[in-house]
């Protein structure tokens, strides 16, 4: 099976990537340098000060602290208009072709 169709898209069930985007030098050699530059115990301190800003309502500490926690939250998408459920257009088309 060749992994591109004619058109150059690939095949149905071929990644184009499929060992995924390799780590560049750049980004490896600042996660080295960050982990000999900042010790448990600095993290730990840091963490805390964070956690002390958060507790006096400081919206960016209590932020940091809850992305890394729990994660960001997903987005939710709203599909109501004033009130009304979302009509889509695929509902609309089929309407008016009936």
């Amino acid at each position: 099976m060749a992994e591109r169709k004619a058109n150059g898209q690939f095949q149905k069930g071929v990644s184009g990537n499929p060992q995924g985007r390799p780590k560049k030098d750049r980004e490896i050699r600042y996660a080295e340098i960050l982990m000999t530059k900042c010790t448990f115990k600095e993290w730990g301190e840091i963490v805390q000060k964070a956690v002390d800003q958060a507790k006096r309502g400081d919206a960016t500490a209590r932020k940091w602290l809850s992305d890394y926690l729990i994660g960001s939250p997903q987005q939710k998408l709203d599909l109501t208009s004033n009130g009304e459920p979302f009509v889509s257009i695929i509902e609309v088309v089929r309407t008016s072709e009936e």
